[in-house]
């Protein structure tokens, strides 16, 4: 089975205390992307 989406929470997983995303987390999800792998927000901050 190989996988297909990887759903991210933003703060503190995707984004670090300054709210960057560092190359550490950038380049792995770059890299699934280009593997066909769909990337998405999972959150729980309410959509204004």
């Amino acid at each position: 089975m190989s996988i297909k989406l990887i759903a991210v929470d933003i703060d503190g997983t995707l984004v670090n205390s300054q709210k960057e995303i560092t190359p550490e987390v950038c380049s792995p999800i770059q890299d699934d992307k280009e593997a066909g792998v769909k990337v998405v927000i999972a959150t729980g901050r309410p959509i204004a």
